[in-house]
C-alpha cells in the first residue's frame, strides 16, 4: 500500500475547505455541478447531512423535504445549527 493511501481515504469525506463532514452536521452547498445534484438554486442554501452513501452525502436543505445526494467537494461544514430552519 503506498504511503499516501490513508491521507486519500481520510480526505475523500473532507468538505472543500478540508473540514471533516460527520453526519446530521449542518452544510452549505458552495458550488454548482448539475450532474452531481448540486443544482444552482441551491447554491448556499444550508441544510442537514443525514446519510452517506459510497461517494456522496444525503443533505436535506431547509427549503426542502427530500433528500440531495451532493459529493463532499461541493459543501462546507457550518460551525453550528443555522438560527433559522425548517
Amino acid at each position: 500500500m503506498p504511503a499516501d493511501a490513508p491521507q486519500a481515504a481520510r480526505d475523500r469525506w473532507c468538505d472543500v475547505d478540508g473540514t471533516r463532514i460527520a453526519l446530521f452536521c449542518w452544510v452549505e452547498q458552495v458550488a454548482e455541478c448539475p450532474e452531481h445534484g448540486g443544482l444552482f438554486s441551491r447554491l448556499h442554501q444550508q441544510g442537514q447531512v443525514v446519510g452517506r452513501g459510497p461517494d456522496v452525502f444525503y443533505v436535506r436543505f431547509a427549503s426542502e423535504r427530500q433528500l440531495i445526494s451532493l459529493p463532499p467537494e461541493l459543501l462546507r461544514v457550518l460551525p453550528g445549527e443555522p438560527d433559522e430552519h425548517w
